[in-house]
């Protein structure tokens, strides 16, 4: 078993309303489709938006990225750690998450020197995930705190979004991420013995599923001028009809019971229609996730921490976290409060 001792979430100092993203991109679809500017939500930006829209070559964007993505990550891990009353010589690993850069030396090793972390402490960097990035990490985590149940552990997820805008794609999936995607980072600090009673939850268990023949819907293609997103519209579709037996093998390998709550990565209202559709769930069941969506929109690999940290404190009882990523990858959380 591993637990979450302190969680800490960093934004940028860039706020779009969704109104002043519908107003933008009109600029690029005149004909802005209705559906689509109905999924627009509030987002945080490291630049502002007429900068974002102006698009980027690869190396501007991977500059912007070496400049704020540690500085967003190094907020969030300071922030985990005061929340866990650790300091950075306590944690023996630290597993970074990210797929909107690239870094070499990666992304944990900056962290590292950056926040004071021990020359000898163990690292992992976590890529080309996506969305479910963040559930990937706390799995990892988990299983080295149940090889090492003294060992404190801290994940940090940062992405920035915005750098993947095209200006010159006129595609639906790149104005649906135009739309939803943000920047932000969130980070936890676990560990396998707890110090203190009020550990913000017990992982149970951790799964992951990759779906058949699903490798199109969604991800990236790198071309010559960056990321450019997958999105296919089928994919809420695709989660609707898989999910359920995915969810209950889950269940049944590792005797777990039916959730009382759930975290589930922001991936937006048609992804969280598609877990309420394929779980039979009622629309509030998903309200704290839905609520992270509107207010800070799809972090992307940070979504679900992010959503942990949101998570209120008079939650208790068994949860389920739930993150969706390329592949179709899915990445599951058993989850335990007393």
């Amino acid at each position: 078993m591993s637990f979450f001792l302190g969680f800490g979430t960093a934004l940028p100092e860039y706020s779009i309303d969704r109104q002043e993203s519908q107003r933008a991109l009109s600029a690029f679809w005149p004909r802005l489709p209705a559906a689509a500017a109905g999924e627009a939500v509030n987002r945080y930006t490291i630049a502002p938006l007429v900068e974002v829209l102006r698009g980027r070559s690869v190396g501007e964007a991977m500059s912007v990225y070496a400049e704020h993505a540690p500085r967003l990550a190094r907020r969030a891990a300071c922030e985990a750690l005061r929340d866990a009353r650790l300091h950075p010589v306590d944690i023996d690993m630290v597993i970074s998450v990210s797929c909107t850069g690239y870094l070499v030396p990666s992304l944990d090793a900056r962290l590292a020197n950056e926040i004071g972390l021990r020359p000898d402490v163990l690292r992992l960097p976590i890529t080309e995930l996506g969305c479910a990035g963040g559930a990937a990490a706390i799995a990892a985590a988990h299983r080295h705190l149940v090889a090492f149940p003294t060992d404190r552990v801290l994940v940090v997820a940062v992405e920035l979004c915005s750098l993947n805008f095209q200006p010159g794609d006129r595609s639906i999936d790149n104005l649906t991420a135009a739309l939803v995607f943000g920047d932000g980072s969130a980070a936890t600090v676990m560990t396998g013995q707890p110090a203190r009673a009020e550990a913000a939850f017990e992982v149970v268990a951790t799964g992951e599923w990759l779906l058949p023949n699903s490798m199109a819907a969604l991800g990236f293609d790198l071309r010559e001028s960056g990321f450019h997103v997958v999105l296919d519209r089928k994919l809420p579709r695709l989660i609707a009809a898989e999910l359920a037996p995915i969810v209950k093998a889950f269940q049944d390998r590792h005797r777990v019971p039916r959730p009382d709550f759930y975290a589930v990565h922001a991936g937006g209202p048609r992804i969280f229609d598609a877990v309420d559709q394929a779980l039979g769930l009622d629309s509030h069941r998903l309200a704290t996730s839905r609520g992270v969506f509107k207010s800070v929109g799809n972090l992307s690999s940070a979504s679900l921490v992010f959503g942990l940290a949101a998570t209120p404190p008079e939650t208790f009882g068994d949860g389920l976290a739930l993150a969706f990523g390329p592949g179709v990858t899915v990445g599951m959380a058993h989850l335990r409060r007393y």
